[in-house]
């Protein structure tokens, strides 16, 4: 028998992964465990809660109290919005250069193209590595 994963599922997941990676360092250090074994490290509730020395039902809780706490963070600070928004425009300002950059005089391309590779070192920086001039 196979089973088929629940798309609303992986997509929970992968939210609260991301929204965690926003905003982890507001989480307590027990909710930023409990996270890590569960998303990351990939362990069960009953795994976490041998661990912790807590039940299931604890970690269940933990898990639940996180992810709602985590969502109240982004409906107020925007952080995962912000950043999505960055990224798009990021990718059409790139996008547009490399139409646009070939056509201008030799002084004017290098001194956009220094502006664009100090952007990308900024968000970079911010993002982890994501941005590319």
């Amino acid at each position: 028998m196979t089973v088929t994963p629940n798309p609303d599922s992986m997509r929970e997941v992968t939210r609260i992964g991301d929204l965690y990676a926003f905003y982890e360092p507001l989480l307590t250090e027990r909710q930023r465990q409990i996270i890590e074994m569960y998303h990351f490290e990939d362990m069960s509730l009953a795994e976490i809660g041998s661990a912790l020395s807590i039940s299931r039902q604890a970690v269940h809780d933990q898990l639940r109290r996180v992810g709602e706490q985590l969502e109240v963070y982004e409906a107020a600070l925007h952080l995962q919005e912000i950043a999505a928004k960055q990224r798009t425009a990021w990718t059409r300002l790139t996008d547009c250069w490399k139409v646009v950059g070939p056509r201008l005089p030799e002084a004017d391309r290098t001194h956009m193209q220094r502006a664009i590779e100090q952007m990308a070192a900024t968000l970079s920086s911010l993002t982890g590595g994501e941005a590319d001039a």
